[in-house]
C-alpha cells in the first residue's frame, strides 16, 4: 500500500484516479462512514453520490482481506454474464485499486437503506405505537434473495473453477465471531475483548443448551449456493419511489444489496435468517428498558411492537419460498434452519455492539433471550413470535403454486 486515504488527500486521490475533477471540489461532502475500516460516503455536486471503501493496513496480507474479495464478485458476473439477477443486486463499480485496495462504487440517489425506510416509517407517528409496515417491500426481499439463490444453485462447479482461478483463499464462508462463540474463548481473543463484553459471556458461556446449538448450526452450515452472508437491513437498498417503480416495472428487480465483503457459497437459510433478524431488531431495539419496569411490560410498550414487523417477517418467508419453491424439496428443515439462523444473527449483532464498546444492557440481554429462544425452540419460536407454525408455511406455499 503507497496510499492511505484521510480526509486530508481524499478528494486529490479521486482527482488523479479521474473519479472526479477538480473543478467539482467545492460542491463535493465528504461523511466517514467508518474511520476504522476505511468507509466514506462521497456527495457529488449533481446529487449522485459515491462510496470509497479502502482496506485497512492490518489486513492487506491478511487471507481475510475483505476488499480482494468483494471486487471478485463482479468479476464473477463478467465471467458469466448469464447471472442476470446476481448481477441485478450488485451497485455499479466505478474504480478499483488493487495497489492501495480501494474500491469504488455507485449509491443510487433515488435509494434508501430498508433500514432508513422503516425508521421513517416509525418516526412518522411521533413517538406513537407505528401502526405497521407495507408488506410489499417484504415481498420484494423476499423475491430478489429467492432468485439470487435460486440463479446460483447449480453453480457450484463453475465457482470452484472461477476461485481457483483468481486465487481467492475465502472460497467458503466462514462465520464471524467463533474465538468467542465456539468451545472455549480463545485467550488472546479475551484480551481484545472490551469490559463491555464479559457480562454477555458470564450468560453465553453458563449456557450449555445455547452454545452447542450455536456450534451445532456452524458445523452444519449447508452450502448450496451463493450468499451475501451479512444482508442488514442498512446493506439493503430499495426506490424512495417503489410503489410507483414496482407499477411500472413489475418484472424489473428493484432491489440492490451492497458491501459483499462476505459473499461465498454459503447457505440460503443464513441470508433469509439474517433479514429476518433485521426486522426483529426493529422492534427489540424500540423496547424501553428500565429496571423498575418487568421485560413484559417493556415488550408492550415497545413504539414498533411485534405485531407490527410479524406480517412482513412471514410475507417474506412465504414468498422466498414460493420463487425458490424447490428448497423444501432437498431440505426438509430448512425453516427451522432460517429461524435458528435469524436467533444467531441476533448474537452476532449483540458481539458487534459489545466490540464497539456498546454496554451489554438489559437491552442486550433481552435481545439475548430471544437469540435463545429462536436458536434453541424454533418451532416453539415459529408460533410464538411469527404467530404461524411451519405447517402453516408450507401450506401456504402449496396453495399459491396450486393457483399458478
Amino acid at each position: 500500500m503507497t496510499i492511505k486515504l484521510n480526509y486530508n488527500i481524499f478528494l486529490t486521490y479521486l482527482v488523479d484516479s479521474k473519479i472526479c475533477k477538480k473543478k467539482d471540489w467545492e460542491d463535493i461532502t465528504v461523511e466517514i462512514k467508518n474511520s476504522k475500516t476505511g468507509h466514506w460516503l462521497l456527495n457529488l455536486g449533481d446529487a449522485s453520490k459515491l462510496v470509497v471503501k479502502q482496506e485497512p493496513a492490518y489486513r492487506i496480507d491478511h487471507s481475510n482481506n475483505m476488499i480482494f474479495h468483494e471486487q471478485h464478485i463482479y468479476q464473477l458476473v463478467n465471467y458469466y454474464p448469464n447471472l442476470v439477477n446476481t448481477s441485478s443486486l450488485l451497485p455499479e463499480i466505478v474504480h478499483f485499486d488493487r495497489d492501495n485496495w480501494i474500491l469504488v462504487y455507485k449509491s443510487p440517489s433515488d435509494y434508501i437503506t430498508l433500514e432508513s425506510y422503516y425508521e421513517a416509517i416509525s418516526s412518522e407517528s411521533y413517538g406513537k405505537t407505528c401502526q405497521g409496515f407495507p408488506n410489499s417491500v417484504a415481498e420484494l426481499l423476499g423475491t430478489s434473495l429467492a432468485k439470487l439463490h435460486l440463479e446460483t444453485v447449480n453453480f457450484h462447479d463453475k465457482y470452484k473453477n472461477f476461485i481457483k482461478e483468481v486465487k481467492d483463499n475465502n472460497c467458503l464462508y466462514q462465520f464471524p465471531y467463533q474465538e468467542y462463540l465456539l468451545d472455549r474463548v480463545w485467550r488472546e481473543s479475551l484480551f481484545k475483548l472490551p469490559a463491555e463484553g464479559f457480562r454477555f459471556f458470564e450468560f453465553y458461556q453458563r449456557d450449555d443448551n445455547l452454545r452447542k446449538t450455536v456450534k451445532y448450526l456452524v458445523d452444519h452450515h449447508q452450502r448450496c449456493c451463493l450468499t451475501h452472508n451479512n444482508l442488514q437491513l442498512n446493506k439493503i437498498l430499495i426506490p424512495r419511489q417503489w410503489e410507483q417503480r414496482l407499477s411500472e416495472y413489475s418484472d424489473q428487480n428493484l432491489v440492490q444489496l451492497i458491501d459483499w465483503e462476505r459473499w461465498n457459497w454459503g447457505d440460503p437459510a443464513c441470508d433469509l435468517g439474517t433479514a429476518i433478524a433485521g426486522y426483529l431488531l426493529l422492534w427489540l431495539n424500540s423496547i424501553a428498558m428500565h429496571p423498575a419496569i418487568k421485560l413484559e411490560q417493556s415488550l408492550q410498550l415497545a413504539t414498533i411492537p411485534l405485531e407490527v414487523i410479524r406480517p412482513s417477517m412471514v410475507v417474506m418467508l412465504q414468498t422466498y419460498m414460493q420463487t425458490f419453491s424447490k428448497v423444501l424439496e432437498e431440505r426438509s428443515d430448512f425453516i427451522k434452519r432460517v429461524i435458528q439462523f435469524a436467533g444467531l444473527a441476533l448474537i452476532y449483532k449483540i458481539l458487534e455492539n459489545i466490540l464497539s464498546h456498546q454496554d451489554f444492557s438489559n437491552q442486550g440481554i433481552c435481545m439475548l433471550q430471544v437469540a435463545k429462544s429462536l436458536l434453541c425452540q424454533p418451532e416453539k419460536s415459529l408460533r410464538s413470535i411469527f404467530d404461524v407454525t411451519e405447517l402453516q408455511l408450507i401450506e401456504s406455499r402449496l396453495y399459491s403454486l396450486q393457483e399458478h
